[in-house]
């Protein structure tokens, strides 16, 4: 008996080791970290100096150790500011460090003795990051707003290394609908999703999204295509996103960004342009073509706001996002979808030590036409609804600049409906055999897929 209670305490011992081991890890899904080393003018490294991160969020104060080294960990991505000070020797300031998602940013500091000048280093942070084992693509704020490409995620998927798409969104003719894509070795079905740190991979359609998303609430997007984080159940494709918070400054911004058909070229073909039969196209008349997904307008409006409640304790952000986007199909068939999100996030610094965060996102798709095509006219398409909610908790604790937990709950409320053009009581559908179209209502689908998440 005493050997097997020794086994059990052993086991469960090993256990809590890997997971506390594990859990700075999940925090990568949506923090960065920044490591650097402080050294005189001769190379000697340098214990004692203090090193001060502001910009996102409280400021954090570190001392070097012995070895000169200086480490923060979980940082939310963004610029950052920091200074290094020691009595005897001059300050040095970095006014733009890059933390990035997933990312190790490391910095070397070199300050003179008896030096009383401040020196500001405006070199930017280096790209190579030493710790980095996984492959992919980050692309933060600025690149999200200045990349010509449609705005949804899938777009920016298609411009990752070894990612292949079945689409390609041109002004929006693809929006309001999720891409099938492959990675380098992996299905589709071995994709995950996940925002600020809360797995929402739609558990009724693998690999897929179980909403659609505000672009402009993205401080950062993530997409690692190989040697994923160890909290990922899979090995494919793995889309991470990080929403943007509130800091010590207010800042708030909008937009709206219209294409309309008329601003589009004309890919139809009408057969009288194209001749008569003959032996040049085998004696076959060309019948007329037109292309589907036809923009007759995209509209894409919204507002985001955020800022300190408390400075250095308590800080907002919110936001708000529609995109009405009407297509035509290959069949002349209207094809309107309306996408509502909103959402915020609250950050509190509770101490020193101790941060919090309450995030949630609303996201609902309101298309009406789902599955128009030439074999399914108008009255036999269906009007989807299907308002997805996310929110997480989640609670960090530093016990030191080598031990750090973090408990997280979340909830996502996935789910839609399929609701007929003709309502609930129309007839049932029908298929003439002969002209392979189908006549009156389809069925009535409902659908819910919530998941609940802790870790």
């Amino acid at each position: 008996m005493q050997a097997r209670h020794t086994r059990w305490v052993f086991a469960a011992a090993v256990a809590a080791a890997a997971l506390l081991l594990a859990l700075p890890a999940a925090a990568q899904l949506q923090t960065g970290n920044l490591y650097g080393v402080v050294a005189d003018d001769q190379g000697s490294p340098l214990p004692g100096v203090t090193v001060t991160l502001t910009g996102q969020g409280a400021p954090a104060v570190q001392v070097t150790n012995a070895q000169g080294q200086f480490r923060f960990l979980g940082l939310s991505p963004g610029s950052y500011a920091l200074r290094a000070e020691l009595e005897g020797f001059n300050t040095v300031e970095y006014p733009n460090v890059v933390i990035r998602v997933g990312g190790n940013t490391n910095i070397e500091v070199s300050v003179s003795a008896a030096v009383e000048d401040v020196i500001t280093v405006t070199a930017e942070s280096p790209l190579l990051d030493e710790r980095k084992i996984s492959t992919g693509a980050n692309i933060n704020a600025t690149e999200l707003q200045k990349v010509p490409s449609a705005r949804d995620p899938w777009a920016v998927l298609q411009t990752v290394p070894g990612v292949q798409m079945d689409r390609i969104n041109v002004g929006g003719n693809e929006g309001g609908q999720q891409s099938q894509y492959v990675g380098p070795g992996s299905p589709g079905d071995q994709s995950q999703w996940a925002v600020d740190g809360v797995l929402i991979t739609d558990m009724g359609a693998i690999g897929s999204s179980p909403t659609y998303y505000n672009f402009d609430a993205f401080e950062e997007m993530q997409a690692t295509t190989g040697g994923s984080d160890a909290t990922m159940s899979t090995g494919g494709v793995v889309l991470n996103m990080v929403t943007k918070r509130g800091t010590n400054e207010w800042r708030a911004s909008g937009r709206f960004i219209k294409a309309d058909e008329s601003w589009q070229s004309d890919s139809d073909v009408d057969a009288s342009d194209l001749g008569e039969a003959g032996p040049w196209n085998n004696n076959r008349a060309q019948a007329d073509f037109k292309q589907g997904n036809r923009i007759v307008s995209v509209e894409d409006f919204g507002a985001d706001v955020g800022g300190p409640i408390i400075r250095d304790r308590l800080w907002l952000w919110v936001n708000y996002g529609k995109q009405d986007i009407q297509l035509l199909t290959i069949a002349d068939v209207a094809d309107d979808t309306e996408l509502d999100t909103y959402g915020g996030k609250l950050n509190a610094q509770v101490t020193s030590n101790n941060s919090g965060v309450f995030f949630y996102n609303y996201g609902d798709k309101i298309k009406t036409g789902r599955n128009a095509s030439p074999t399914r006219p108008q009255e036999t398409t269906w009007n989807q609804t299907g308002p997805t909610d996310i929110w997480k908790l989640e609670d960090t604790h530093i016990f030191s600049s080598d031990f750090y937990l973090t408990g997280l709950i979340s909830f996502v409320g996935g789910g839609f409906q399929l609701t007929p053009q003709g309502g609930l009581d129309g007839p049932i559908p029908t298929l003439v055999l002969t002209t392979g179209i189908w006549q009156d209502n389809f069925i009535h689908h409902e659908t819910e897929r919530p998941q609940e998440q802790a870790k």
